[in-house]
């Protein structure tokens, strides 16, 4: 999965970049489309982690980075929950951790 990392930025920008909160006035969706790039960034993290490769770190770097600007709705809102905490940071316990949540997590569901 990691060999397909750039295009899953790119959908996680693409995402980013397309959600205006303001244009959705359905509580249920807004939480609904929330919860997908929620999802969708914290997978991102979750493999850049995996990889460990000082590349890879500041691509997750580039990632929240350019969430915040872009989008800052986005990341306030998302930056608060576990996942997100949990994958954010680079720094080697955080990563270490993130990695052990997804081993269980891979071991319970058996995805890739």
């Amino acid at each position: 999965m990691i060999k397909c990392i750039d295009q899953q930025l790119k959908v996680n920008r693409l995402l980013v970049d397309q959600l205006d909160l303001s244009q959705v006035s359905h509580p249920k969706m807004r939480e609904y489309l929330l919860n997908h790039i929620e999802i969708t960034t914290v997978i991102s993290s979750t493999l850049l982690n995996r990889s460990g490769i000082a590349e890879h770190l500041a691509k997750k770097r580039q990632l929240w980075t350019y969430i915040q600007q872009e989008n800052p709705k986005v990341f306030q809102a998302i930056r608060k929950t576990m996942l997100s905490r949990l994958t954010k940071h680079s720094v080697l316990p955080d990563r270490k951790l993130s990695n052990v949540v997804y081993q269980i997590t891979k071991s319970v569901y058996g995805f890739n």
